[in-house]
């Protein structure tokens, strides 16, 4: 298991958190998501085995959110 910790800007407010946890909660591998609109973080426990960070990212900005460097 793999803990991802990003920054992401876009988010503001608890409908953000929960439509970033939907999309990466859908995606093969996540174990766990935590979004955070106040802090501008998102935290993803995520099986490497079956998806990786590139993929998390892309979910993300495809949501209409910009991933910015870890957090």
């Amino acid at each position: 298991m793999e803990q991802l910790n990003l920054s992401v800007s876009g988010m503001t407010c608890t409908g953000c958190e929960n439509r970033i946890e939907r999309v990466l909660g859908d995606l093969d591998g996540v174990r766990h998501v935590n979004a955070d609109h106040q802090a501008g973080a998102v935290t993803v426990l995520l099986d490497e085995s079956q998806s990786g960070e590139p993929a998390v990212r892309s979910r993300i900005e495809q949501a209409g959110y910009q991933v910015r460097e870890a957090a």
